[in-house]
């Protein structure tokens, strides 16, 4: 969700892809300008050599070919999802259209402070939900279930 207001606060024109269509309404609601449902092969195949840039923020193991593929010529495709096993990329779909897969890290100070500028510059906040640490279990369950929108933040009131 953070992606998605850098890109649009940047003045991108947004895709969100999902592998299923439960999150459109929240990406639209982020301003998103489309939605792409990434196990729907139609929709992908519509996208094939579209798009300039792709910011991967699957920490899943996934097909991440099936996303260079969607890249335009000298398209650039960015991790910075961190997935427990290596992802397998195959060589023909970085050279068939001179892309480049890499990968960003969390940056240092500077970095850390410039985005932070940004951030109020352009209005943007984390969507979150406050929990009270009562709840910790129950929001871990979720977690591994993947029912997660969009950060859990522990309500420090709930410690007394």
């Amino acid at each position: 969700h953070l992606g998605v207001k850098f890109a649009l606060a940047l003045g991108a024109h947004v895709t969100v892809f999902s592998h299923t269509d439960r999150k459109k309404q929240d990406a639209l609601r982020l301003g998103a300008h489309e939605v792409v449902v990434s196990s729907k092969p139609e929709e992908m195949a519509a996208k094939a050599n579209s798009l300039d840039f792709i910011l991967d923020t699957v920490s899943a193991a996934h097909d991440v070919n099936a996303y260079l593929g969607l890249l335009r010529r000298d398209g650039h495709l960015v991790l910075v999802g961190f997935p427990a096993k290596p992802l397998e990329v195959a060589p023909v779909a970085l050279l068939s259209r001179r892309a480049s897969f890499s990968g960003s890290g969390t940056g240092g100070l500077p970095e850390t402070q410039a985005m932070l500028d940004f951030c109020g510059e352009h209005g943007i906040v984390s969507d979150i939900e406050l929990i009270p640490i009562q709840g910790i279990n129950e929001a871990f369950a979720r977690l591994e279930k993947g029912d997660v929108r969009y950060r859990f933040v522990i309500d420090l009131q709930s410690l007394r």
